[in-house]
């Protein structure tokens, strides 16, 4: 759609407003309070024309086209939002508008600290990259946007650099996304080298023309590229460093919309570029899935940081999303389209759904620690009675993360395990039925595991008794951090009661792959028995249980009577209760840590004080995790690139001759390819 309507004016307004945020912010970096008015109002106002323009494109199935302007004939800035982009836009645009809220709040920890100004500046700028991520039209525009997204990120992770571990992570976040952009540079090139062009519509053109084997380069490519920034183990080491590290505002868009972008670039690609694949493909995607989410909450559910246990639970997370990326590939290269369709829509939707309750679960950790300084769960304690709202936010968090009903964790998770279990029973080949069932069971056994580690968390961090005397000092978030909060939190409630109003903004896109639409409740029945599913309203169905507990209450209250139970503090054999009985994160995850002690190689120190042996005054006990992965796979590369950067380095003699006469090898080499 050309020319300037309702839907580019809004599209256009989005851009304006955080610019004007990140500018407004600058200016006013003299005072703080000013800084942050102008830098996050900017960023709500944002992010409302970003979400009204996606709706009205989603709503409306028509297209926004701008074109902003052209450096050279070849290279342009154009934006177009179709059904895909128009989805990505919107979940993007849905957290912009919380977190900024949020961010009101927790940004004043800052004041006196940093300069306000700059952070409100490259949050905005954040947030303008990731738009243009899924919006360009380009490849070239597509990795310019790519690359400002992930400089300016690295610069909001650093935001407390005096810090050494905030630099380490830093550095290894940096090195870990530009590795992953030289793959997706070279898949854009690849492509445009054969196109003529970097126009989008180019690369679809040229895709027929292309051979079996050079599609399947430049998939891998875009898989690695994608999968890095998506925090797929095992490219997944910048994640549990990146998170902890960066302000929790920042936190919360980059593992609940940043980390998305890389789906949208790997459906992108795989489905409009290169016309999908070969069956392999989606097993490639699936199995690379199942390892992330059964490996990354693995790891979580061991870790005492709050911070780093949500981060490894976006790995997982991502896992999944994957998995019902690789088993639409699958259907798709069979022709199975209903299925396909289905597996899609689940995809999709745990997009969405992952955006809503991450963003709102890393905001209740940076709720936390604005609230006791610390991260820590075994710091921590007793926090639901000092801090009521971000304890029942975070909660519904957490069983939306461990796909209870009623919240949206569950259908989105739901959909996932019906299409693998298809890919189970309705493959007629016997490798895709066992590849199926293995996967069904993996997702099982993740969402148990991510059950428990919910427990530990909330457990640990929020019931009992105060363990320190932050925590005993703590006192709730300012009112803004809770209205951010309380915005994902409906959110995941209604699209758990509701999935109809997800489906509706996912159909067009399932429809442009696979021909079908999967709309109303038809996730719960397809493809059983033909049902549509349009009778059954799964909110009705929750209201109407609702209101049968609710008559069934009130029955009890009357026949039986008003409870004669006292409530009082537990029984300690006549002594007082002190912190030191509780159990801590450590003492819960121990037995998983001891089962699966291939994969984390603990180590154990236990130290005793006290004149006695078998009368200690105080027993000390440390248990330390190491990755497998880090020590198996990349510290072996990190060896072997600094024994090749030595060698290299002997041909820097100094010495003028030498180096004229590694130049005219280097042309007498061009020269001959040349010819």
């Amino acid at each position: 759609m050309e020319g300037l309507d309702l839907d580019s004016l809004l599209f256009g307004a989005s851009f304006v407003f955080f610019l004007l945020g990140g500018f407004g912010a600058i200016a006013a970096s003299r005072n703080p309070r000013i800084a942050n008015f102008v830098a996050h109002s900017g960023a709500f106002l944002g992010g409302l024309a970003g979400a009204f323009a996606a709706i009205r494109v989603l709503l409306h199935q028509n297209t926004i086209s701008i074109s902003a302007w052209h450096v050279v004939s070849d290279v342009a800035f154009t934006f177009r939002v179709d059904s895909l982009s128009a989805f990505f836009l919107l979940v993007l645009s849905v957290l912009s508008v919380a977190v900024s809220l949020y961010s009101t709040g927790y940004v004043t920890e800052y004041y006196g600290k940093k300069n306000v100004g700059l952070l409100g500046a490259g949050f905005n700028l954040f947030l303008l990259s990731m738009v243009a991520v899924v919006t360009v039209d380009n490849g070239f525009s597509f990795l310019l946007a790519w690359e400002l997204m992930s400089l300016v990120s690295f610069f909001l992770v650093m935001l407390e650099h005096e810090k050494p571990e905030v630099r380490k992570a830093g550095f290894v976040y940096v090195v870990m996304t530009h590795f992953g952009t030289v793959f997706l540079i070279l898949s854009f090139l690849t492509l445009f080298f054969f196109a003529g062009s970097f126009e989008f519509t180019a690369f679809q053109q040229v895709s027929p023309q292309l051979s079996a084997s050079l599609k399947n380069l430049i998939f891998l490519m875009a898989l690695i590229g994608f999968g890095t920034k998506a925090g797929m183990i095992p490219l997944h080491i910048w994640l549990p460093r990146a998170h902890p590290a960066a302000p929790s505002h920042v936190s919360a868009l980059m593992s609940a919309v940043m980390i998305k972008t890389a789906i949208y670039g790997l459906l992108r690609i795989s489905f409009d570029f290169l016309g999908g694949g070969p069956a392999w493909w989606g097993a490639v995607v699936l199995c690379f899935g199942v390892i992330s989410a059964l490996v990354g909450i693995l790891y979580g559910v061991a870790e005492n940081d709050m911070k780093r246990f949500l981060a490894y639970s976006s790995a997982e997370n991502m896992g999944i999303i994957f998995m019902g990326i690789g088993t639409s590939m699958l259907f798709y290269a069979y022709h199975h389209s209903v299925l396909g369709a289905l597996a899609l829509t689940a995809a999709l939707y745990h997009v969405m759904n992952h955006a809503i309750f991450k963003g709102l679960l890393f905001m209740g950790a940076g709720a936390v620690l604005y609230a006791t300084h610390t991260k820590n769960v075994n710091q921590l304690g007793g926090l639901i009675r000092r801090m009521p709202w971000t304890a029942g936010l975070f909660l519904i968090g957490g069983i939306a993360l461990s796909a209870l009903p009623p919240f949206n964790g569950f259908i989105s998770e739901w959909a996932t395990f019906q299409s693998l279990l298809h890919l189970a029973f309705d493959m007629e080949n016997s490798s895709w039925k066992m590849i199926g069932g293995l996967s069904v069971a993996a997702l099982g056994l993740t969402g148990a595991f991510v059950a428990g580690g919910i427990v530990k968390h909330f457990g640990t961090a929020f019931l009992a008794m105060p363990r320190t005397k932050n925590a005993e000092e703590a006192r709730e978030v300012p009112v803004p951090m809770r209205l951010g909060m309380i915005i994902l939190a409906s959110g995941s409630l209604v699209l758990g009661i509701w999935p109809g109003i997800a489906l509706r903004v996912t159909e067009d896109i399932v429809a442009g792959y696979f021909d079908t639409k999967i709309t109303g409740n038809v996730i719960f029945y397809v493809p059983f028995a033909g049902l549509t599913g349009e009778a059954l309203s799964l909110g009705a169905v929750l209201l109407a249980f609702l209101a049968l507990l609710l008559l069934s209450l009130v029955f009890l209250r009357i026949w039986v009577g008003k409870s004669r139970n006292q409530i009082d503090e537990t029984w300690n054999c006549g002594g007082p209760l002190q912190p030191s009985m509780e159990y801590t994160g450590t003492s819960y995850s121990h037995p998983v840590l001891m089962i699966f002690k291939w994969l984390y190689r603990p180590r154990r120190q236990v130290q005793v004080r006290g004149e006695y042996v078998y009368y200690p005054k105080r027993i000390h006990h440390r248990l330390q995790v190491h990755s497998v992965i880090e020590s198996n796979l990349y510290r072996p590369l990190v060896h072997i690139a600094v024994f090749l950067s030595q060698r290299v380095r002997s041909i820097q003699s100094g010495n003028l001759q030498s180096y004229l006469a590694y130049m005219i090898a280097t042309l007498i080499l061009l020269l001959l390819w040349v010819r």
